[in-house]
């Protein structure tokens, strides 16, 4: 059975073309990234309680509730059914997709041609980033994916955070973030919005005071220089200084800033706002240009050794970065080959180590939750948080049939 259901997107094509042309357009628009459309913004919300409800009851078609992609794509009107929409909308939003895809190709030639002995290289390559910047908020990677938990729409995850809780309906039943921490911002590469393998896009959905920016989008890169610009925050990124040319930071130096600023609490001078922590989504080699280019005052904290032990040691924080169901393969083939044994990342599965990746890296979120562990946030927090995170991770597994064991 789980054979079966792991199957590659050249597979799910082939399979659809002995079902006709119009079947190959609803294999396609699930796996090839495109803009979304208003078609589909409209019927969101729908589309949303519906999977929740899928979900639930765990039920759908007469299969498991993470029903496979080889198995919609087989037919048009159970795709559509998945994404509660009718086949008339389905159809709408692939062709308004093609469309907002051709017109962005269209406006990138033309601000080219039109500006070439007017403007610099560089000027028309910033706009022209912009405008993608623009483009990939506007319309995500892919119109069936949802615009909350970026996980595709008929296996959302969002109904996890909702059912969280026993609080009224208008209620933020959100974790606050640790005492001295004010904000948390997930600093996001446009290649990295909206993609379905990302994990600090459930960040937002279970953590008060955090915010997804994307770089290069005008309106975000606003926010983004306001808060630091601010001198009552503390601006810290989540990326190591390893050549020591950089101001840097530890959990110890963090801490004891936090204890200092809650004594000094009542004092009316005390303006002090508190701690702003940066996380880095992207690939390596993106994300190493984005630290790059924050300014020189924002502080590095490098969590190595917060990772180390709680990837290495079961007794740390009761365990929650490690799942015993794939751990035990990995520490053992980890200390046959001599290396540091350590629990994969829960992302390993859907994403290949880049260049530049150590074989202990994390995902973004359990950095973050690593890092806010560390300043007081509660384990039964954190793992709720993992817990989430490892679902939408095992849903899509199953999904797309899209796996990268570890080696």
């Amino acid at each position: 059975m789980q054979q079966s259901m792991r199957c590659s997107r050249g597979s799910v094509i082939n399979n659809a073309m002995r079902l006709g042309l119009k079947t190959i357009v609803y294999a396609t628009s699930l796996l090839c990234p495109a803009p979304s459309t208003s078609a589909f913004s409209s019927t969101s919300t729908s589309t949303r309680t519906f999977a929740q409800e899928r979900h639930q009851n765990a039920s759908f078609t007469g299969e498991s509730a993470s029903s496979s992609l080889a198995h919609l794509a087989s037919s048009p009107e159970r795709f559509a059914a998945s994404l509660n929409m009718t086949i008339e909308q389905v159809d709408e939003a692939i062709n308004a997709r093609r469309l907002a895809s051709t017109t962005l190709n269209e406006q990138l030639i033309a601000i080219e041609e039109d500006n070439k002995e007017k403007l610099t290289a560089a000027e028309i390559g910033r706009r022209k980033h912009q405008m993608i910047c623009q483009h990939r908020f506007n319309h995500f990677r892919n119109a069936f994916v949802c615009k909350m938990c970026w996980t595709f729409t008929p296996i959302c995850v969002c109904h996890l955070f909702d059912q969280r809780g026993e609080g009224d309906a208008d209620s933020d039943n959100r974790a606050p973030l640790p005492q001295g921490v004010e904000k948390l911002i997930v600093w996001t590469h446009h290649d990295e919005y909206g993609r379905t393998s990302n994990t600090g896009s459930l960040l937002p959905l279970g953590l008060q005071q955090t915010e997804i920016l994307m770089k290069g989008l005008l309106e975000h890169e606003q926010i983004m220089n306001e808060i630091l610009c601010r001198k009552d925050v503390t601006p810290v990124v989540l990326w190591p200084d390893k050549k020591g040319k950089r101001a840097s930071t530890t959990i110890a130096d963090l801490k004891q800033k936090i204890a200092e600023t809650s004594s000094n609490s009542q004092n009316e001078s005390n303006n002090y706002g508190g701690i702003v922590l940066i996380s880095i989504e992207g690939t390596w080699n993106t994300a190493r240009k984005m630290v790059n280019k924050l300014p020189p005052h924002v502080l590095r904290l490098d969590l190595s050794e917060e990772i180390r032990l709680n990837f290495t040691a079961p007794e740390m924080n009761e365990g929650i970065f490690i799942d015993n169901n794939v751990a035990a393969a990995s520490i053992a083939a980890a200390r046959k080959n001599a290396q540091s044994p350590s629990a994969p990342s829960l992302l390993s599965p859907l994403r290949r180590q880049g260049k530049g990746a150590k074989q202990d890296c994390v995902s973004t979120l359990e950095a973050t939750i690593v890092a806010l562990l560390a300043l007081g946030l509660s384990v039964d927090e954190a793992a709720f948080m993992i817990n989430c995170a490892r679902t939408k991770v095992k849903r899509i597994q199953e999904y797309t049939g899209k796996t990268y064991p570890r080696d």
